[in-house]
């Protein structure tokens, strides 16, 4: 497990770790991860004022249900390692009885006679079993359960990224209606200063009505796509901060900036990070453990069919108080030790249906992989051509702006000057607020992109973030 993963996992707690039952095995220790950070709990208390993207992310993945989830099935896997580490060990089970118990004898020949007794009976056992070989049956469990416990910690992880990614996601959104606000806001001040230009010349008598309409059209249409920005932001804020465990309604305000780009070296040629990807990703390094767990489980199966041979002893004493009628009182002790061979010679063909049955899973384990591979390589092939086409867009989108700005500066010193017509101002402005929102959008994209492309790789953490 990689650190920037590690402090996810960190973060969570160690609290559900503690319980009443001791590790004897020590099989938590691979769920369980110490980073120095003193056993830090998730964040809590009041908000920072300027909430950072990895802040966000830390307060989203405490409070995601997904991740504790993939935690608690990671646990249970690391039990379930304890329970085949116990096969190995010797039963010793004991035993108290105590019992009471009334007799009376009536004769049939002699009318009238019977004999009447009391019995007491008080016992103490001790019995040990402990299996010295099976073929193999319990080191295969062994294997088995440590297998699907690999699987269920490189699951956890993609868990965790997987909810990172999603995290990120949701802050990155907000930044693009955050930066779309403050363009909405431009190009609505852009729009008064034209309505303001065309009611001087009208009322000037240089301008026809349509020009005022016109501009105070444009107006209302910048008015409106800035309440529905607002509403989108307010939206986009509401969802951070119901992931984090605030009111949908907590005042949030965001320290990144959307215009941030963070470093691209861990992007390589293509076929060198589809090898990366096929060696870290926590999906595939998942697969490859049910496998291993589907062969162990196959080997299970068929020692299971197998004899076993266990040594066993026996220690008891037992004392019977009781009346003279039933021979008085006596005192019984019993010691044993002994090998115990155990055969199995027919079981109604089960055992065959097992090892059918655990055959067909192996099998299915291996499909699982290759479709794993297949769909880990295709995720890595999208994202890295939607990282290029983002990057080339965003060089694009930012040439665009430019040229509608200066442009639109253009047009409205004509409109001023008498020149120009309101047709073509109200045209330069809607291309300006056209080429903000796909530079925004870029943006977003390529920030999203980006994070996409290091999660399809496997290596998703903190220290992607800018």
């Amino acid at each position: 497990m990689r650190g920037p993963v590690c402090l996810l996992l960190c973060l969570l707690g160690s609290a559900p770790f503690a319980t009443a039952e001791p590790d004897v095995f020590g099989t938590a220790e691979p769920v369980v991860y110490d980073l120095g950070t003193g056993g830090q709990l998730c964040v809590s208390g009041s908000l920072p004022a300027e909430l950072t993207l990895a802040q966000a992310i830390e307060r989203m993945l405490c409070h995601d249900p997904q991740t504790r989830l993939a935690w608690a099935n990671a646990k249970v896997q690391a039990a379930q390692v304890g329970i085949a580490r116990s096969a190995f060990l010797p039963r010793l089970d004991g035993r108290l009885e105590s019992s009471r118990s009334d007799t009376r004898v009536d004769y049939r020949d002699l009318p009238g006679h019977s004999i009447d007794g009391q019995r007491r009976r008080r016992g103490a056992n001790l019995e040990l079993s402990w299996v010295l070989f099976d073929f193999g049956r319990r080191s295969a469990a062994l294997n088995n359960a440590q297998q699907l416990l690999l699987a269920a910690i490189a699951s956890q992880e993609m868990t965790l990224q997987n909810g990172f990614a999603l995290a990120a996601q949701a802050y990155y959104d907000a930044l693009a209606a955050q930066r779309s606000l403050t363009a909405s806001r431009q190009v609505t001040v852009l729009a008064e200063q034209n309505l303001e230009a065309a009611d001087a010349k009208y009322k000037a008598g240089v301008a026809a009505l349509s020009d005022r309409l016109q501009a105070q059209t444009a107006l209302s249409e910048a008015s409106l796509r800035q309440v529905r920005v607002e509403g989108a932001l307010r939206s986009a804020l509401g969802v951070i901060a119901l992931r984090m465990g605030q009111p949908p309604d907590t005042p949030l305000r965001l320290a990144s900036d959307l215009e941030t780009l963070p470093d691209t070296s861990f992007v390589k040629a293509i076929d060198e990070l589809l090898a990366e990807a096929r060696r870290e990703h926590p999906a595939l390094l998942a697969a490859q453990a049910r496998l291993q767990a589907a062969g162990a489980a196959v080997a299970e199966s068929r020692a299971m069919g197998r004899p076993s041979l266990a040594l066993t002893a026996n220690l008891a004493r037992n004392h019977n108080d009781q009346s003279l009628t039933l021979n008085g009182d006596t005192r019984e002790y019993d010691r044993s030790i002994g090998l115990q061979l155990k055969i199995p010679l027919f079981e109604g063909f089960e055992r065959n249906y097992q090892v059918r049955n655990a055959l067909a899973r192996q099998e299915a384990s291996q499909l699982e992989l290759a479709d794993t591979e297949q769909q880990v390589s295709l995720e890595v092939w999208s994202n890295y051509q939607s990282l290029s086409t983002e990057t080339r867009s965003l060089r694009r989108t930012r040439e665009l702006v430019e040229q509608s700005r200066q442009s639109l500066e253009v047009v409205q010193g004509r409109y001023r000057s008498g020149v120009g017509s309101m047709i073509e101002l109200l045209n330069t402005l809607t291309a300006y607020a056209s080429a903000e929102e796909q530079h925004i959008q870029a943006l977003g994209n390529w920030q999203t992109s980006r994070l996409r492309l290091a999660a399809s790789l496997g290596r998703l953490g903190f220290w992607a973030l800018p």
